[in-house]
């Protein structure tokens, strides 16, 4: 039995699971609040808050040597709901930057676009990216869907079998930007030496 605790649309979820999964003979329980109600996700997600925690707790800010933003790490727990994690956008929301946020920052979420808006009667411009495929949650902001990270390929005579199991690999198709560009991924560098 799998326990899965979402913040979108369960039923969705449970149909995609039960469709990658099919014939496998696992049950999956997908649920709001999962975490408060069966005790293996209520324990998977201590052990996330806690990695988590450490992760922020020792961010290394890659906005440049001497970047440090206001309020430092009194980023609260980073839902939108928090105070204080709102409080922290509104104070380091930086519109002339040319991202506006830290890449700290979940661009995604909706209170990160609203203070990106407006900033003194300034707005910053807002940017749709073509990786943007993501789906509203009911907070108003974005949630990844996890047809994005799923996808099941059986395998030939590559890599390791696991008894019927299917190899779950994260796959999303390339993004037309490097088609127009020309770009090909690199495997093997050649020394012209």
């Amino acid at each position: 039995m799998v326990y899965i605790d979402t913040v979108g649309i369960a039923d969705s979820y449970t149909r995609m699971l039960e469709r990658v999964f099919g014939g496998k003979g696992i049950t999956f329980i997908v649920e709001k609040k999962a975490d408060a109600k069966y005790a293996p996700c209520s324990a998977a997600s201590v052990v996330a808050k806690e990695s988590r925690d450490s992760i922020l707790a020792n961010w290394k800010w890659t906005e440049g040597p001497n970047y440090e933003p206001k309020n430092s790490t009194e980023f609260g727990s980073g839902y939108p709901s928090d105070p204080k994690c709102k409080a922290w956008l509104d104070s380091n929301c930086n519109i002339d930057a040319p991202f506006g946020f830290p890449d700290i920052v979940r661009f995604s979420w909706a209170p990160t676009k609203n203070a990106l808006k407006c900033d003194g009667g300034k707005s910053g411009s807002i940017v749709q990216w073509e990786a943007d495929d993501d789906v509203d949650d009911e907070s108003g902001g974005k949630q990844s869907s996890m047809d994005c990270f799923v996808v099941s390929k059986k395998l030939e005579n590559k890599g390791r079998k696991c008894g019927n199991m299917v190899e779950l690999t994260k796959k999303k198709p390339r993004l037309d930007i490097f088609n127009v560009l020309g770009l090909a991924k690199v495997t093997k560098f050649v020394d012209s030496a």
